[in-house]
């Protein structure tokens, strides 16, 4: 490592630690308005359920009364963060079995979703990943983009074009940070050359993605009542964040956020329902208040909204033309 290497370091971590850790939301928290946390009569989705921040928000909207069907690929898992609840709790949570880095898997989700007839009031599109090294799928895509992405493209279009959301329901999309290194583009999307793969552009240029879809939908799909976000949970203690950045991991970790912390300001809009935008740069939602969507040099779009959201459709025709990509 070099000298200017080890001072952008420490200048990184001068800068963001006292916001993005707990030292940021206790401090911050000290001046928030009390809001309601009643959320009885609802259906909640929450992918990624069953650990870090997506277990936070299904055991705290379980607790604050809503009927929360919480979505992980390993079973013993979602039964395991649901018998950490209280009985008459867990009785509210109910859980369904998908792998999102699947297209023919997430399908079935949906198909299942929407056999149900069970409306929707609040859809968390938490779930997310960041791989060092490239890891490919059965259906030949790089994992990390339909678990971060494409997954939740075609769950979330799924149900709004299955009728699924009740009025005046709400979408969440869990971003990162990493999103601020990235501009909006799709070349760094699917990466499957080996050669080419870096984990931590790629995760980037999901997160960005994840900006553009929220001010896609709530221009295509306000007017149906539904409200939808992009929220940042500030750098959280979850067992991703471990595997994906160790050293990151034992610098921060004593100060990192619980996975409640992180999940609270998604929980915070869900209850409040503060103006949405239907512009993909309006900003990010972090401890109850709109921030940037830019820090850095990542202004320039690589190309159009409606370009960016005709590649994921591009994508998903592929998995529905046969072979192995052919969705069940």
């Amino acid at each position: 490592m070099t000298t200017q290497d080890l001072i952008k370091i420490l200048r990184f971590y001068a800068r963001f630690t006292p916001s993005y850790t707990k030292i940021g939301y206790m401090g911050r928290g000290l001046f928030w308005k009390r809001y309601a946390t009643d959320f009885s009569g609802q259906r909640w989705l929450v992918t990624g359920a069953t650990s870090g921040i997506g277990k936070g928000i299904v055991h705290a909207a379980a607790q604050y009364g809503a009927e929360v069907v919480a979505i992980g690929r390993n079973e013993t898992k979602l039964k395991a963060a649901i018998a950490e609840l209280p009985p008459a709790i867990a009785g509210r949570v109910t859980y369904e079995v998908a792998d999102m880095s699947l297209q023919a898997d997430t399908q079935r989700l949906v198909e299942r979703l929407v056999g149900s007839g069970r409306k929707v009031d609040a859809l968390i599109n938490n779930v997310g990943m960041l791989y060092t090294d490239l890891t490919l799928t059965s259906e030949g895509r790089e994992e990390t983009f339909v678990i971060n992405l494409l997954s939740h493209y075609l769950l979330t279009e799924g149900l709004v074009k299955g009728d699924m959301f009740n009025a005046d329901a709400v979408v969440v999309n869990m971003t990162s940070g990493g999103m601020y290194n990235a501009p909006v583009g799709t070349a760094n999307l699917n990466i499957t050359d080996p050669a080419k793969y870096a984990g931590k552009v790629a995760y980037g240029a999901h997160k960005r993605g994840q900006a553009v879809l929220t001010g896609y939908w709530n221009k295509v799909y306000g007017s149906r009542g539904i409200d939808f976000y992009l929220t940042h949970p500030g750098w959280v203690r979850t067992p991703g964040v471990k595997s994906a950045l160790p050293v990151f991991w034992k610098i921060q970790y004593l100060i990192l956020r619980s996975p409640y912390q992180g999940g609270e300001t998604a929980l915070w809009l869900a209850a409040t329902r503060p103006p949405t935008s239907e512009d993909h740069d309006a900003g990010v939602w972090f401890d109850h208040k709109i921030h940037p969507a830019h820090m850095f040099e990542t202004t320039t779009p690589q190309c159009t909204v409606e370009e960016f959201v005709a590649y994921l459709d591009a994508e998903l025709a592929k998995g529905q033309g046969g072979g192995e990509t052919a969705a069940a």
